[in-house]
């Protein structure tokens, strides 16, 4: 078993959106042209785990559906609580291994169709295993990139900030160095004068 590259290992640490989570497990497929798509179970010290994956166009967190509001399939279309979302294309995904605890449990087979449906409310992923007859549904939340960190992200934002204070104390204190010098000459001035007029006073004297 040999997976692709992605961004996180088991075990890694997570920042997603400023909460600070570990990969407890995750799962690998393949899409057309051996793109990697990469599911991670997030956990944290309180409060439930999460789905998030990693896939070409980016980040993503898979959220799932109570109980009470559970998506209804005809066709090309789902609905939820009256609401049509509808098909926009559809991605097979072959399995190329897991670690850890996967997403979802263990897979119940080599291939994943996974349907975008999309609404006005977002988009709705309808998961298929051809072979296991069993679907899944889960709301899709796109993230923006600086949503999800590594710890090496955290740690060189961290020093390039350090650099950045270093560099602006610097030219403060550059600009200031003038400023600070300029009494100290107004005074050197003074005093000349003020030793001048003495002397001539005391010369007229």
């Amino acid at each position: 078993m040999r997976f692709h590259a992605s961004k996180f290992r088991l075990d890694a640490g997570v920042s997603l959106n400023g909460r600070a989570m570990r990969v407890a497990g995750l799962i690998q497929y393949e899409e057309t042209g051996d793109a990697a798509v990469t599911r991670y179970l997030l956990t944290e010290v309180a409060g439930a785990p999460l789905v998030l994956e990693e896939n070409p166009a980016g980040f993503a967190v898979l959220g799932t559906f109570p109980g009470t509001a559970q998506p209804q399939a005809s066709g090309n279309s789902v609905s939820v609580l009256g609401e049509k979302y509808v098909l926009k294309g559809v991605r097979k995904l072959k399995l190329v291994g897991t670690d850890g605890q996967p997403p979802g449990g263990p897979p119940k087979g080599d291939l994943l169709l996974s349907g975008e449906f999309e609404g006005s409310m977002g988009t709705i992923l309808r998961e298929l295993v051809p072979t296991a007859g069993t679907q899944s549904f889960y709301l899709l939340k796109r993230l923006a990139k600086d949503d999800v960190l590594s710890n090496n992200d955290i740690a060189g934002r961290l020093e390039a900030g350090r650099r950045d204070a270093e560099i602006k104390a610097g030219v403060a204190d550059e600009d200031s160095a003038p400023q600070s010098a300029l009494p100290a000459i107004l005074m050197a001035v003074v005093a000349i004068v003020v030793a001048a007029a003495l002397a001539y006073s005391c010369a007229s004297g």
